[in-house]
């Protein structure tokens, strides 16, 4: 594989725990005020296979991604958490000089397709892995718990652990989840079918956290991104299993995910760290813009100091 070198100058470092480059060209979904997170997921979606779909697809969703990672470097970012299906910006982030990991992602309801998805990213994974450089390395992203069957998580677990491949999972966004997941109901109950699938959600009767518990998923130490709606039981086994957590405030608003419990999570000493999510969500992938929010919105509950330390936490991938 041929491996271009690309060059940038950084200013005071920021982390950047969670972006999603490739949907840099899926801005049109941001909503211009507050909309509820399956509405918002069933726009994405759609939106995102009309522009597959048009000429030069790939080279345009590439030219963004790249365009996107000049813009952190000269916001002073230098270290980023990226998930990627398409696998497009693993090459640009390994070349770009950051640190951190680009992990890609795996997702499928239908039968075979989770397990084809990942035997997909396994093969990304050895492409790719070789090839990691400057604190950058390679993952994998288990979606979410309402996105795989059981099996597939299991597929992935064995071979995080086996193999030290650093996982993340998107989890407890948005109380839609654990409506589904108790009680197999609710808007993301229907999504998959509304997006032409034929498999609904596996349904454990148990909410987020405690179903990833049971799955052994937590004993990967994954990096959980969202952590919006969890009890304090739940945070209990979390802060027990080692696993860290990404905060996307902004996000979080504009898709009526609610405040996360960040005190909570201080209180038990859980690694978290800010990330900007996708320009199809949030306005802008400057994490400063983040933190800033971040401090507004736990104003009189959060010490500030703790989202600056969030803000600039370099050991948080190590």
């Amino acid at each position: 594989m041929m491996m271009s070198k690309m060059t940038h100058k950084s200013q005071t470092a920021v982390v950047n725990a969670h972006t999603h480059l490739e949907d840099s060209w899926l801005e049109g979904v941001r909503p211009q005020t507050s909309q509820p997170f399956p509405l918002w997921l069933k726009r994405h979606t759609r939106r995102g296979r009309l522009l597959k779909a048009q000429p030069e697809a790939e080279r345009k969703q590439q030219a963004r991604i790249e365009q996107e990672i000049k813009k952190m470097q000269a916001g002073g970012t230098t270290h980023v958490g990226d998930v990627t299906q398409t696998g497009l910006s693993i090459e640009p982030l390994l070349l770009s000089g950051l640190s951190g990991v680009v992990y890609i992602e795996v997702i499928g309801l239908e039968e075979g397709v989770g397990e084809f998805m990942f035997q997909r990213a396994v093969q990304m994974l050895d492409t790719f892995r070789p090839h990691e450089r400057h604190g950058m390395r390679v993952g994998l992203t288990a979606h979410a718990p309402y996105s795989l069957p059981p099996s597939t998580f299991e597929l992935i677990r064995d071979f995080c652990l086996k193999e030290d491949v650093p996982l993340c999972i998107h989890v407890a966004e948005h109380p839609a989840e654990n409506e589904l997941l108790r009680h197999g109901r609710g808007a993301l109950w229907d999504l998959p079918i509304q997006l032409g699938g034929q498999t609904r959600p596996h349904v454990p009767g148990r909410t987020s956290i405690h179903y990833l518990h049971e799955l052994g998923m937590l004993d990967t130490r994954p990096l959980l991104i969202h952590m919006v709606h969890v009890s304090d039981k739940e945070l209990d086994l979390v802060a027990q299993s080692g696993a860290k957590i990404v905060h996307c405030p902004r996000s979080n608003a504009l898709l009526q995910a609610g405040r996360m419990p960040l005190e909570k999570m201080i209180a038990r000493d859980i690694p978290v760290a800010l990330g900007t999510n996708s320009l199809s969500s949030s306005p802008s992938l400057d994490v400063r813009e983040e933190a800033a929010y971040a401090h507004e919105l736990h104003q009189g509950v959060v010490d500030g100091s703790h989202i600056d330390k969030m803000l600039q936490n370099r050991d948080f991938f190590t």
